[in-house]
C-alpha cells in the first residue's frame, strides 16, 4: 500500500506545481486601456507573440426587468446571465481582430413588474465568435457566427414553448430549430401561459 501512497502524493505535488507555474508562464500584462476597443472592466490582458490576449467577465443579474413586449403585455426577466470572452488584439496595433464568447442564462419571464404571477423559466447555452472585426465600427456591425446554441423557455404543464438552437450566419441564415417568441403562435402560447 506504502508505494500507492507515495505515487499519490508525487502527483499531486506535481499538479500543485504545475497548477502554480501558469501564472508565472504568462505574458507580461498588459493595460487593457491601451486597446482598441478597450475590453470590458476586469479584463486580464497578457501579451502572447503575435497577440495580446485578453481574458473577460461578465455577470449581468437584471431583477423584474423590462425585456420586451408580447401581444399581451411587457415582458418582465429576472435572471443570471454569465458571459465569459477571450479577445485576440493585434500586438503590433492593439486593435481588436478576433473575440469569442460563452453564455449561460438561467431565468424566469413574467407579465408582471413584481414578477408575481405565472411565470416561465428561460435558460440558455449561448457561444459566438467576431471574426474580421473593425476595431473602430460599433461592435452591433461586427460579424457575428452564433453556434452549438441552446434557448428554451418552457412552463409546468406545457412543456417547451420557445426553442432556438442550431448555428446562426453573419448574413443573417439560421440552420437548425426556430421557434422564437416574434412567432405569433409562440407569442400566443407564451401568453396563454403568461395570463392563464
Amino acid at each position: 500500500m506504502k508505494p500507492f501512497r507515495i505515487l499519490a502524493i508525487t502527483l499531486l505535488t506535481l499538479a500543485g506545481l504545475l497548477g502554480t507555474a501558469g501564472p508565472a508562464a504568462a505574458g507580461p500584462v498588459v493595460d487593457p486601456s491601451t486597446l482598441q476597443p478597450p475590453p470590458p472592466p476586469g479584463a486580464d490582458c497578457r501579451e502572447d507573440g503575435a497577440w495580446i490576449i485578453c481574458h473577460t467577465g461578465l455577470e449581468f443579474t437584471p431583477v423584474n426587468a423590462p425585456a420586451f413586449d408580447l401581444p399581451c403585455g411587457t415582458i418582465y426577466e429576472t435572471a443570471v446571465d454569465i458571459r465569459r470572452g477571450i479577445r485576440w488584439y493585434d500586438s503590433s496595433t492593439r486593435r481588436l481582430a478576433t473575440r469569442f464568447v460563452t453564455q449561460t442564462f438561467n431565468g424566469t419571464w413574467s407579465l408582471s413588474p413584481t414578477g408575481a404571477g405565472p411565470t416561465v423559466t428561460v435558460t440558455a447555452h449561448v457561444s459566438w465568435r467576431n471574426v474580421g472585426i473593425d476595431a473602430d465600427a460599433d461592435e452591433s456591425t461586427w460579424p457575428t457566427t452564433y453556434h452549438g446554441n441552446s434557448f428554451l423557455v418552457r412552463a409546468p404543464g406545457t412543456g417547451v414553448i420557445v426553442h432556438v438552437a442550431g448555428i446562426d450566419l453573419p448574413d443573417g441564415t439560421h440552420h437548425g430549430v426556430a421557434r422564437f417568441p416574434e412567432d405569433p403562435e409562440v407569442a400566443a402560447q407564451l401568453c396563454a401561459v403568461l395570463t392563464g
